[in-house]
């Protein structure tokens, strides 16, 4: 599975690589585009260089220690589809379980206001 900084550096990839070539990047390019709440140094993008390449997220063509040319391969791609249609099923079921709670809730009330009914006609009467 991916660390944060593994995805976000996946993502910087996928976004830049729109075409079907390889694409150079220059590691000081990659750490500014990282999020700076992230703490990336070129260690850590040489890292999760090596972690995505190992997953089989992308391919490297070659590499320095200032500049990297590099592609995402299909599975690196289909790493963000999946995460976009996970949070969509989330959403879903969240709403289901709205809609699930709000239907018991009035069916309560009316039950309960069914019963307390009755209970007041028989010992009124």
């Amino acid at each position: 599975m991916l660390d944060k900084r593994c995805f976000a550096l996946l993502k910087i990839i996928n976004d830049q690589c729109v075409d079907s070539g390889y694409k150079v990047f220059s590691v000081d390019e990659l750490i500014s585009a990282m999020p700076n709440n992230l703490g990336v140094d070129s260690a850590v993008i040489f890292l999760c260089i090596k972690s995505l390449l190992e997953h089989e997220y992308i391919s490297v063509k070659y590499q320095d220690e200032r500049e990297i040319c590099v592609i995402p391969l299909i599975k690196g791609r289909l790493v963000f589809e999946k995460a976009i249609e996970e949070e969509i099923e989330k959403n879903n079921t969240s709403k289901k379980y709205f809609a699930y709670s709000l239907v018991g809730a009035i069916i309560g009330g009316v039950i309960g206001g069914t019963i307390f009914a009755i209970i007041q006609a028989v010992l009124g009467a």
